[in-house]
């Protein structure tokens, strides 16, 4: 999936300091979260308003805590953010 106006504009909206781990991540760097950092960012996602997203906000952050679920039930796979 490759979202990144989206995905960055999201954040911004939604409020950094709300959403820490996502906030976190280096834009120009390859990030991969794992273990309780996706626990972290799908704890973080299931409090933020989504309501003021665009379409392509929306769905660029509701995909994260779907594959978040997946990571704690498979501890084997991880979140990679590949940056610029």
């Amino acid at each position: 999936m490759v979202v990144d106006d989206e995905f960055w504009t999201a954040i911004e909206k939604l409020g950094r300091h709300r959403l820490p781990t996502l906030a976190t991540i280096n834009p120009y760097g390859d990030t991969a979260l794992r273990g309780e950092a996706v626990g972290r960012m799908v704890r973080e996602l299931k409090g933020a308003d989504l309501a003021r997203l665009s379409n392509a906000e929306h769905e660029a952050i509701t995909t994260l805590p779907a594959w978040g679920l997946r990571c704690r039930a498979d501890r084997d796979l991880r979140i990679g953010f590949a940056g610029d």
